[in-house]
């Protein structure tokens, strides 16, 4: 009858198939699929078995039920692809058929429907950047605004956190602003609210005075002989690679040298940024938003949250953060003391006394690795999170000077 698969919240990539009567979402435990998320009300909607399908019915949530950027107000018949959104921060898509007979299906990004061109989104212009980033839309909703969280980072003012999205349908991509701040003009008209737009190649997209995106299905025009860029983001270093072999731009989120690969990065690319080293499964509690706070304060931060860990990518760029960044942040935890990675990380500064600030997020027993004694240590308390926050910034800021 269809499955659901989790592209944005909690457990991202999990698939469920639906074969019930009647199947319940929500954060409650009695629920048949849990999402444990905020946004999420104890009992969110319900899916009823029909013989055309399955219904949805949003069962009065705090936040909402939104299919294809449409707020469910009666039953809705799930018939084809979609997406569905569970208030602001967890979207899922639904596919008819069963989910194991497409090979990979957890693993790979939603594509556009067969025979279609893959899209893309250009940014043209920013208050801080004078060459084009070419983003793939190759999954099936992509958020853009200034959070770590979102799928396209842009930092800049002018941009909510979450600012609006792309999703794709059976038509195309449709795109609606999310409520932000400043608005989404597109074509020269504001979006209103809760307004869905299909997309066509040759669209601007403007957000505020200083910020345009161009949605096309031709990246290669923008493409030039130019070495890769760098732009620094709240939340990694992105390089936009113009040409890859084959032709087609591409972008590398949380990475910064790449040689087989055929992406360069100008020397001492990373000599200004901090290099946070952390336990992967800590990244949403804690990382996301110390990393933002430390871009809304002019501190560069270099992650690795957005590259596959153990590949040939994520070991060259990792090298080169280790080399590059001037300070080590280290999130300490139970599982980040168990990490090889971060282990590695706190030695090769420590061994060429580079400088090293400890954020304690959970304590842990075993004793901390060589030289922890005599470094800087910030206490992380879950109800008050931005003293800490502060705290780092602050920090980095006086042992910058």
């Amino acid at each position: 009858m269809g499955h659901l698969i989790v592209r944005r919240g909690p457990d991202r990539g999990a698939i469920y198939q639906l074969e019930d009567e009647q199947i319940t979402v929500g954060r409650g435990n009695k629920n048949t699929i849990i999402i444990r998320d905020n946004e999420i009300s104890r009992e969110h909607l319900l899916l009823v078995r029909t013989d055309k399908g399955y219904e949805l019915h949003d069962l009065g949530s705090s936040n909402g039920t939104f299919i294809n950027g449409l707020r469910v107000e009666d039953a809705w018949l799930l018939e084809s692809q979609c997406i569905i959104e569970l208030g602001d921060s967890v979207t899922l898509e639904f596919r008819p058929g069963d989910p194991y007979s497409e090979a990979h299906a957890q693993a790979q990004p939603a594509q556009p429907a067969k025979g279609a061109q893959l899209s893309y989104l250009v940014v043209l212009r920013t208050g801080s950047q004078t060459e084009p980033a070419v983003y793939p839309l190759d999954r099936a909703t992509m958020v853009v605004g200034r959070s770590t969280e979102c799928d396209i980072v842009i930092v800049e003012p002018e941009m909510s956190r979450e600012h609006f999205f792309i999703a794709l349908t059976d038509r195309g991509y449709h795109i609606q602003d999310k409520d932000s701040t400043n608005g989404t003009i597109l074509n020269g008209e504001k979006l209103v609210h809760q307004e869905v737009q299909l997309l066509k190649p040759g669209d601007v997209i403007q957000v505020g005075e200083l910020i345009f995106f161009q949605f096309t299905n031709s990246p290669e025009k923008f493409a030039s002989d130019v070495p890769t860029d760098i732009i620094t983001t709240h939340d990694a270093t992105v390089l936009t690679r113009k040409t890859s072999p084959s032709g087609v731009p591409s972008v590398l989120r949380g990475m910064s040298d790449a040689t087989d690969s055929g992406v360069r990065s100008n020397g001492s690319a990373l000599q200004n940024q901090v290099l946070v080293t952390y336990a992967r499964e800590d990244w949403g509690r804690i990382v996301a938003p110390l990393v933002d706070k430390l871009g809304q304060d002019d501190i560069g931060a270099w992650v690795d949250q957005y590259l596959l860990e153990g590949s040939d990518d994520w070991v060259r760029a990792t090298e080169q953060a280790r080399l590059e960044c001037w300070l080590l942040v280290v999130i300490v935890s139970p599982a980040a003391m168990e990490s090889d990675w971060v282990k590695t990380n706190w030695r090769h500064f420590h061994n060429r006394e580079k400088p090293i600030i400890l954020v304690i997020y959970e304590p842990v027993d075993q004793p901390l690795p060589v030289g922890a004694k005599s470094l800087t240590r910030i206490d992380y308390n879950p109800a008050l999170p931005e003293v800490a926050f502060q705290q780092l910034a602050d920090e980095i800021r006086r042992l910058r000077k």
